[in-house]
């Protein structure tokens, strides 16, 4: 039989970096945008855009909306769908820029927040080389002003003012499954529960309850945006010895004092 707990742990150090994005023709940085615009205010910040092709582009900026599934995969809206949209509060100026070959430019990405709006909002920002058409092919209007797309790269914008500090994050449910090759794989759900982006980082201990010996698995790090959830798997590498266990999920999103997690009992036959 398995029985489930809600336990706590002491507090862990999170750790974050910052990646530069890159594509055969354009390089992008920062790979992200964070906003922490007042209500009522506005907030600027610069997207570093250079030219990596050998001959001249252009490229646009265009605004979506996105959102994470349970396993994270992206998908991609029109601007100003989804309920917490920002892109809609969001100015680019330039809005197209021609650079030489290693030519660069820094473009201004502008957040101007309504009055009265402390969430959490994200959008995201397409940078995008293009070539222009000519002829008959100029006349397409699915394509905007005439361009062609030849790469796009994508940088989430997120917007959340510092008074907000709604930080919750919980873990869900903890089971264990056999996959084909007979590996023991142990599943839950974290779950932000807040009003703020969590960066979270997932790990397992395994306790043997006759022999005392432990080990504790490397974290499973990610981002979990406000009002969503996650799927977690964790597949032990090597077999655990006959015998019974605590296994326990731990949850940590970097700013409680405590971890959350979850806790199981199971026996290996």
């Amino acid at each position: 039989m398995k029985t489930i707990v809600k336990i706590s742990w002491a507090l862990m150090i999170f750790l974050c970096s910052t990646v530069v994005l890159n594509a055969q023709e354009l390089e992008v940085t920062p790979a992200t945008l964070m906003f922490n615009a007042k209500p009522g205010s506005s907030q600027t910040k610069q997207v570093y855009v250079r030219n990596k092709a050998k001959t001249e582009q252009s490229f646009i900026f265009n605004l979506a909306d996105w959102l994470s599934d349970e396993d994270g995969e992206i998908k991609y809206f029109a601007p100003g769908t989804i309920g917490r949209s920002c892109s809609e509060w969001i100015t680019v100026s330039p809005a197209l820029v021609t650079l030489q070959p290693n030519e660069a430019v820094r473009v201004n990405i502008t957040m101007l927040v309504p009055e009265d709006n402390p969430s959490t909002k994200w959008a995201v920002l397409f940078i995008e080389s293009a070539t222009e058409k000519t002829g008959a092919n100029a006349i397409d209007k699915n394509v905007q002003m005439g361009l062609k797309i030849s790469a796009r790269i994508a940088v989430p914008v997120y917007q959340s003012p510092d008074a907000n500090t709604l930080y919750r994050g919980s873990l869900e449910g903890l089971d264990n499954i056999k996959n084909q090759n007979g590996n023991e794989i142990f599943q839950t759900k974290a779950i932000n529960l807040g009003d703020k982006i969590l960066n979270c980082k997932v790990f397992f201990t395994f306790s043997n309850l006759e022999t005392a010996e432990e080990f504790t698995s490397n974290p499973l790090e990610f981002s979990l945006l406000p009002e969503s959830n996650k799927n977690v798997n964790y597949t032990l590498e090597e077999p655990l010895a006959k015998g019974k266990y605590s296994v326990a999920a731990i949850l940590d999103y970097g700013y409680n004092e405590e971890l959350e997690g979850i806790q199981t009992e199971i026996e290996i036959k």
